[in-house]
């Protein structure tokens, strides 16, 4: 019962990459190191996160994809923060 409460309280969007895990929340140096470099890295978009006064900061939406044991993984970063984690299909 204790098992059965401990891996439904674990977290869907969390990528394994041997034995390293990566998390949402997680920085681009903590995937780096934990997972290597990715095949594909592009910038997909901008998002304004921070409003202070006049100015405005405008921060990349960048795509990572990793191929982890034959499974393709889109990790969406935004600024330094990983934001999503979903399956390529």
């Amino acid at each position: 019962m204790t098992l059965a409460a401990m891996l439904g309280s674990m977290n869907a969007y969390a990528l394994r990459c041997g034995t390293n895990l990566v998390d949402e929340g997680d920085l681009k140096i903590k995937v780096l190191q934990a997972c290597g470099e990715p095949v594909s890295r592009e910038v997909i978009g901008y998002v304004d996160r921070l409003q202070v006064g006049d100015r405005v900061r405008v921060m990349n939406i960048e795509e990572w994809i990793y191929n982890i044991s034959g499974n393709y993984q889109s990790l969406e970063f935004e600024g330094n923060k990983l934001v999503k984690i979903t399956a390529v299909r």
